[in-house]
């Protein structure tokens, strides 16, 4: 008898913990939202969005394909303690960008509540900034014709080229960071024409990759280290 008095409370408790994981919050309202076109793929939108709009007491996740949020899951209490669940008017923040012959469409919105509207700015305004503007993905990087590489995070990994300098463009050859990649000119904005040592000529983000010169000197090297 004593065995399934155990068994039961362990049944219990694990229906109870699978009920605490599923459990759906109460979203609060929406308070806000944002229409803008931007010219950085979405993979850099969601980026940014983590890093700036992801941290304590909101947590990031993936909703869709090309959709991401925000949602609060820690709340002070009265008396200053973090809550362990927020169930009712969680804040968010949600995210939508879309790829389209003019750029990325992005759609920002935030609801009610302290916090989420400030937030939802923070990405706002980084994505509406210039060129001009060093702290921002716009960043200006111009590649120097000549020896180029893909970054480092792509090592061990294809790299499908643009056949033509726009985001809905067919992908064509891959490379990867050990490839022979030159880059020449005839590149315009975000993306950067190269050509394979092969022969074949396509488009790499000028984002994803870096000056590579042959030379090992100093001199070299500092002059490779203005193009990052």
């Amino acid at each position: 008898m004593q065995r399934w008095v155990v068994r039961g409370k362990d049944l219990q408790r694990r229906m109870l913990a699978a009920r605490e994981a599923h459990r759906l919050p109460l979203l609060a309202k929406q308070a806000q939202h944002w229409t803008l076109l931007a010219s950085v793929p979405p993979r850099e939108v969601f980026a940014v969005m983590e890093q700036m709009l992801g941290t304590f007491p909101f947590r990031f996740e993936l909703t869709g394909e090309s959709s991401a949020r925000i949602v609060e899951f820690r709340r002070k209490g009265l008396i200053g303690q973090w809550s362990k669940h927020v169930e009712i008017h969680t804040r968010w923040v949600t995210c939508e960008a879309r790829t389209e012959s003019s750029g990325t469409v992005v759609t920002v919105a935030a609801s009610k509540g302290r916090g989420p509207v400030p937030r939802a700015l923070q990405l706002v305004q980084l994505l509406t900034r210039g060129s001009d503007d060093a702290r921002t993905v716009y960043r200006h990087r111009a590649i120097p014709e000549g020896p180029v590489s893909l970054v480092a995070s792509w090592a061990g990994m294809p790299y499908e080229l643009f056949a033509e300098p726009r985001w809905d463009a067919p992908r064509g050859p891959r490379v990867r960071t050990a490839s022979g990649v030159e880059a020449i000119a005839g590149g315009s904005g975000p993306l950067t024409k190269v050509r394979l040592s092969d022969g074949t000529e396509g488009f790499i983000e000028t984002d994803q990759i870096v000056a590579a010169p042959e030379a090992s000197t100093r001199e070299a090297q500092l002059e490779a280290a203005r193009f990052v």
